[in-house]
């Protein structure tokens, strides 16, 4: 699904309207339409059904006049605020309130008694409806909107935001001084990347995406970057398993992970590669924890190399890593490995020579950070596995920077080094080279826990072992590793989760996408009796 800028949402519409012939009357009027809906759902079974409708100037107020007409028809009590001069409405939403003043709805006009009036009714008022800004926003909110968007947050009255929070700014999720604290947020067509990006996402309330009839041949036919992964989407790339097939059709993994003090990393990684369905994981670690990973890995291969100093992996077993290669379809280095000259010599080596996907991840990054040069060499595709300490200790951009930003950031650093990019954290971003961004909304504070990171490595290794091409394995597995993780907060908790219950959760994912109608099952069989 695409995620777009207020710009680009502006573009579509002009495109349906112009090139497509779509009035735009029709157009808000089915905005309205999907509006009502949803907001038929959930009012039949509140106490007061009263409902405020708190509109400005632009198409977002004008879906709010349509709303009112639709509301008022079907027998609702509505009143009207309208925060800006009745002569300053134009177009299809001039013609829309026309419409209601012909209907006798109760309008309040701009001017400081509709700011009074909202603020008593807004006390015993069942519903508040935000039309007042929309998409159009760039810069901070005037007196009057801000007056306006502090009463509404301050009432008790359940609050649904038309597109977009008013003032959450849509190209980037920033909140222009104030914004309306919605609990639900019905967002039109495409969402809008303020609508997903926090600060922002956390303005929505529960957000829904209604289509509004604009042809899908429109927002297909634009370079539009950004994209949304969905569960639809990620049901149609896994695919279904053949009945004559063994170990090696699913796959080899090669995971170089774990030191002394951390075997749990490497733990984690290949319980979450096996977990995704990989045919074969091999896990090279130091021989000195190799007892270790033994006892807990009955399913992995275990691959021992020898050390510098205990517990550490030596310069001498390269030549060793190297040979696994030719054995493995995706190479993972980094988890818990410790930062050393071993591990820099050994990324450099696998970046040179290797002719399958690479990803790195944890202490791996940390060595890119010393040695950017490195990425210059890969022969293959290279997947960086960051949260934003480590890209910042790799791009020298603040934490802050990077996450104001996260989007561009990511972008600027895949297309310029030719990888991919999975920034993780709240709405973890992967960054393709040819420059596309897929966001993903699955996951929850609870995964914000130590050892997460491993486990989503060894999702994206579990996937690459099975021979799927990296920018569906990498955005497959933020969304799989995010949904495992939600499927884990359910059952457990955020404050109690761990990072073993995410990969405990995996195949619940799995069977839920593989029950989901665009799994890609293959042909129908036919069973004779």
């Amino acid at each position: 699904m695409k995620l777009v800028t207020g710009e680009e949402m502006k573009q579509i519409d002009k495109i349906a309207i112009e090139e497509y012939g779509i009035p735009e009357i029709i157009l808000m009027e089915a905005a309205g339409n999907a509006v009502v809906e949803e907001i038929e759902k959930f009012i039949i079974g509140c106490c007061n059904k009263s409902i405020a409708i708190v509109c400005g100037k632009g198409n977002n107020g004008g879906d709010g006049f349509v709303i009112a007409r639709k509301l008022l028809l079907k027998g609702f009590s509505v009143k009207v605020y309208l925060l800006a001069p009745p002569e300053s409405i134009q177009g299809a939403a001039k013609t829309n309130l026309n419409i209601l003043k012909k209907l006798n709805c109760p309008i309040e006009i701009e001017g400081k008694n509709v700011i009074e009036t909202l603020k008593i009714e807004a006390i015993r008022t069942g519903l508040i409806i935000d039309c007042i800004l929309g998409t159009g926003i760039q810069g901070e909110v005037g007196p009057v909107f801000q007056e306006a968007i502090d009463i509404i947050n301050t009432s008790a009255a359940l609050v649904v935001s038309v597109d977009i929070p008013s003032g959450v700014i849509a190209d980037s999720g920033h909140i222009a001084k104030a914004a309306v604290q919605a609990d639900k947020t019905i967002c039109l067509q495409l969402p809008k990347v303020g609508n997903i990006n926090y600060p922002g996402a956390d303005y929505n309330g529960e957000l829904i995406i209604k289509d509004i009839g604009i042809p899908s041949a429109i927002c297909n036919g634009l370079l539009i970057d950004n994209n949304l992964i969905t569960k639809d989407m990620v049901a149609k790339i896994l695919t279904k398993r053949k009945g004559d097939t063994h170990k090696g059709t699913y796959g080899n993994g090669l995971i170089v992970a774990g030191s002394a003090g951390m075997t749990g990393a490497a733990i984690l990684s290949a319980t979450a590669a096996m977990r995704m369905g990989a045919g074969i994981i091999r896990v090279a670690a130091p021989e000195s924890v190799n007892t270790v990973l033994e006892n807990r890995l009955t399913e992995v291969i275990t691959v021992p190399l020898r050390e510098t100093k205990k517990g550490y992996m030596g310069i001498d077993d390269i030549d060793k890593v190297t040979g696994l290669i030719q054995l493995s379809n995706v190479i993972a280095v980094g988890p818990g490995c410790g930062t050393t000259l071993e591990l820099q010599n050994l990324i450099r080596n696998v970046l040179e020579n290797s002719n399958i996907p690479v990803v790195i991840d944890a202490d791996g990054l940390n060595v890119l950070s010393q040695k950017i040069e490195f990425l210059s060499h890969a022969k293959a595709p290279v997947i960086l596995t960051p949260h934003p300490k480590e890209f910042s200790r790799i791009t020298g951009l603040s934490v802050e920077e990077i996450n104001s930003n996260r989007i561009n950031t990511a972008r600027e650093f895949a297309t310029k080094h030719q990888l991919y990019l999975v920034l993780k954290g709240s709405r973890t971003v992967v960054a393709y080279p040819n420059g596309e961004i897929y966001v993903n909304c699955t996951g929850n504070p609870g995964m914000a826990t130590a050892g997460s990171g491993d486990a989503l490595t060894g999702i994206i290794t579990g996937l690459l072992a099975q021979g799927l091409e990296p920018n569906k394995a990498v955005a497959a597995a933020v969304y799989i590793h995010g949904r495992a993780g939600d499927f884990a907060a359910a059952e457990k908790g955020e404050y109690s989760l761990i990072a073993g219950d995410i990969v405990e959760a995996i195949p619940s994912v799995i069977k839920e996408l593989v029950n989901s109608p665009t799994y890609n099952k293959g042909p129908e069989k036919r069973i004779i009796k």
